[in-house]
């Protein structure tokens, strides 16, 4: 098994042919994978061709005015149909043994989650099909994030074709899912990237094989030319108190909620609005009617990246109290603390996963411990009685992100990683035959 060593970014040589890269995902657009779209514009601007294969349709009528220009080069698939027939049947003839391989791969690394195992199944006649597709199209290198269906289609492709693949652990499919099959699914993989220092260490913990040397960590960025501060704002009364993600339980709303009600039980005049969408909008909701917020925070529902650009710069406080879920999810590090960093604003967070390698506390913004309504409170109370505080905090934590976490030096290094894998784009893959998987799942019972 070979994992990726660390690569330094390098410009493309005049009149080299431009690198072909597939990303494989899950759904393209997707509302709240800005990071993915933000990257692969990026990379385009690198000089690589992006080609996308979605496994599923956009479920979302609210699309980035950036994903469209990206729907041309984006590939989908009925569920059926006689061209996926047909893939079936080329690689069958071509290679029985690879097809058959690649089939019960999919089956070895998801059969201890009996609904990830449907899925992928059911997808698998997809993933064959887009097979055909990148190998019609010449693609040299497959790409996916996150270690769940995306990753395993475009496993498949890459076995079938021979062909280098990476990886992209974020957070819920490294963490909330059964960690025997993230395992198998990561040491199975040719090569791993990361989106920060604390999943390369996780992951190193997790896979005995994987050394952390092997894993490319490479931050999610923003694009700061987007994403700035305006130049010039007054604070405003009552100061702005934004979050914005998923309304999800990992994101700790419920927190910002109550800590809201403290500051209003503290006679502290403020406006707090929550942007995003998902299943805890109600329970949220009722939140806010049960402590009669109705008039001081608001859920304002999915929103545009423009949108939410123009919400950054105009608020005073920006937080995101993130926790780990009951059922073991949490986030790596979210994009959207980068994002108001980089519109300069002052940001409170938790110390979860590798959120403290973007969020410094008292240098870059605030910590407090997740699930701590009061210090949380605290802390907002602390930035807005504190407007010195809140441009202190503001000013590093734009300029860390413009250093460490601005897209186009990370998607770089992303690049620069992608043309050592997928030069020469045909190689041999090794086929492991089906009885080794079977005897592996036999000894694992």
């Amino acid at each position: 098994m070979s994992h990726s060593t660390k690569t330094e970014s390098m410009p493309v040589s005049q009149g080299e042919n431009p690198l072909k890269v597939a990303y494989v995902l899950h759904r393209f657009p997707h509302l709240t994978e800005t990071f993915i779209l933000q990257e692969m514009q990026s990379m385009r601007q690198q000089g690589v061709e992006i080609v996308i294969f979605s496994l599923l349709p956009p479920k979302h009528s609210v699309i980035h005015k950036q994903a469209e220009a990206l729907l041309p080069v984006t590939h989908y698939s009925p569920w059926l149909s006689g061209e996926i027939i047909q893939a079936q049947i080329h690689f069958l003839k071509r290679s029985p043994r690879r097809y058959l391989a690649a089939l019960v791969k999919t089956l070895w690394q998801t059969y201890r989650e009996p609904k990830v195992c449907l899925m992928a199944l059911a997808l698998f006649p997809k993933s064959v099909y887009f097979a055909r597709r990148i190998e019609t199209l010449r693609i040299d290198h497959i790409h996916s994030h996150f270690i769940w269906l995306a990753a395993l289609a475009a496993g498949v492709a890459a076995d079938l074709l021979g062909i280098s693949h990476s990886v992209h652990p974020h957070a819920f499919d490294l963490f909330q899912r059964d960690q025997r099959s993230v395992r198998y699914a990561l040491e199975a993989a040719p090569s791993i990237i990361t989106i920060s220092k604390f999943n390369r260490d996780y992951i190193a913990a997790l896979c005995p094989q994987i050394r952390p040397t092997d894993i490319e960590v490479v931050y999610c960025g923003v694009d700061t030319d987007n994403f700035r501060p305006l130049a010039s704002q007054a604070p405003h009364t009552p100061p702005r108190i934004l979050s914005v993600g998923q309304l999800v339980e990992k994101k700790g709303h419920e927190y910002l909620i109550d800590a809201c009600a403290l500051l209003a039980q503290r006679g502290i005049d403020f406006q707090c609005q929550i942007a995003g969408a998902g299943p805890r909008q109600a329970a949220l909701q009722a939140r806010i009617d049960h402590h009669h917020l109705q008039g001081q925070v608001t859920l304002s529902g999915a929103l545009r990246q423009d949108q939410l650009i123009t919400l950054y710069q105009e608020s005073d406080v920006f937080a995101l109290a993130c926790i780990h879920a009951q059922d073991g999810d949490r986030d790596g590090i979210p994009v959207a603390l980068m994002e108001a960093m980089a519109c300069e604003r002052p940001v409170i967070s938790t110390p979860v996963a590798g959120i403290p390698e973007l969020v410094r506390h008292n240098d870059t913004g605030l910590l407090v411990a997740e699930r701590d309504t009061a210090g949380l409170a605290n802390a907002l109370t602390q930035l807005i009685a504190d407007p010195e505080l809140r441009r202190r905090l503001g000013r590093a934590a734009r300029c860390l992100i413009v250093q460490e976490f601005q897209s186009g030096q990370n998607v770089a290094k992303l690049a620069a990683i992608f043309r050592r894998l997928g030069k020469p784009h045909r190689t041999s893959a090794p086929v492991i035959p089906p009885d080794i998987y079977l005897s592996t799942i036999q000894m694992d019972k």
